[in-house]
């Protein structure tokens, strides 16, 4: 157990280093996975706005 949790440890220090001194080009790729995470992000958003404006819309129905 303690060689899975080295064994993770050391591969997130590794990302972080690859990140900060851009090896293979990690940047990069950190950047379009962090554009992508926001894309969702702001779908997820609208979404929850979406059933928000129809649970009020409901709500509203109701009390009339």
């Amino acid at each position: 157990m303690f060689g899975k949790i080295s064994f993770i440890i050391l591969l997130v220090i590794f990302i972080v280093l690859a990140i900060m001194f851009d090896w293979f080009g990690s940047r990069d790729l950190f950047q379009k996975g962090v554009d992508g995470a926001q894309v969702a992000v702001e779908k997820i958003e609208s979404a929850g706005d979406k059933v928000n404006q129809a649970i009020e819309t409901i709500n509203e129905e109701e009390k009339r």
